[in-house]
């Protein structure tokens, strides 16, 4: 019965964490304005592009390039805190790989990778710029490695259920404004268990037409005469000299 017990105080801390991580953004109006703009490009892009941004290369190497913008508002903290942070190497680590992986992204985005269609979504993105945000500038105080652990997986359970709401509000809008759906949105494409079992379709072997002959009428119809029979002309002829 024990580990059921640590289990069960594990997950309501997990509980007590996402409870946490939104009281520090939503009821602070400083930390809610510097993450009012992820929260609003979060929400546009998926509005704009209807749930498919990562159909656009323009839209992920953007995404790609709001985490280097977010890394330079963060380095910004990391030289006015060099002496005083006591965890500024660790800070500098996180910055460092934030830099990595918007580099990464463009970089992969430019070479058309089919990658980045999972790692540079904006969901993703965003997230990893929200953490970094709140962890980097001691909005968050970790206390222990038990609360660490907590915290990442109330994160990731937050902003799966943030980018769900999303979409599934992107999709309610356009139903409920009812906004005109260009024809390639309109053609679903096919998948691939019927691209793979589809037969090909022929195209349907034309007969040759029968076109009936024609038929002339007896009094136009050509005269054929025996090559062996005289012509009535010279038979004539040779009567009169008779005659």
């Amino acid at each position: 019965m024990v580990w059921w017990v640590s289990l069960l105080n594990f997950l309501l801390g997990v509980i007590f964490q996402i409870g946490y991580l939104l009281e520090v953004q939503f009821l602070n109006f400083m930390v809610l304005w510097q993450l009012l703009p992820i929260y609003t490009s979060w929400f546009a892009t998926q509005f704009i592009t209807r749930n498919k941004e990562y159909e656009d290369i323009a839209n992920r190497f953007m995404n790609g390039f709001s985490l280097l913008w977010v890394g330079f508002q963060l380095g910004e903290y990391i030289i006015d805190n060099l002496f005083s942070d006591p965890f500024i190497v660790a800070k500098i680590v996180i910055v460092s790989a934030i830099f990595v992986y918007s580099f990464f992204i463009m970089r992969l985005t430019l070479l058309k990778k089919d990658i980045t269609k999972y790692i540079a979504r904006i969901g993703e993105v965003s997230t990893v710029n929200i953490a970094a945000m709140l962890f980097v500038q001691n909005i968050i105080i970790v206390r222990d490695s038990i609360q660490l652990i907590q915290l990442i997986i109330g994160f990731i359970l937050l902003y799966l259920i943030v980018d769900l709401s999303i979409r599934k509000l992107v999709e309610y809008l356009y139903k409920k404004v009812k906004l005109p759906v260009t024809e390639e949105e309109e053609e679903k494409p096919t998948p691939r268990y019927e691209r793979i079992t589809a037969q090909p379709q022929h195209p349907p072997v034309q007969k040759p037409s029968q076109v009936p002959p024609i038929r002339i009428p007896p009094s136009q119809a050509p005269i054929r005469r025996n090559p062996l029979q005289k012509p009535s002309v010279q038979k004539n002829t040779l009567e009169k000299k008779r005659i």
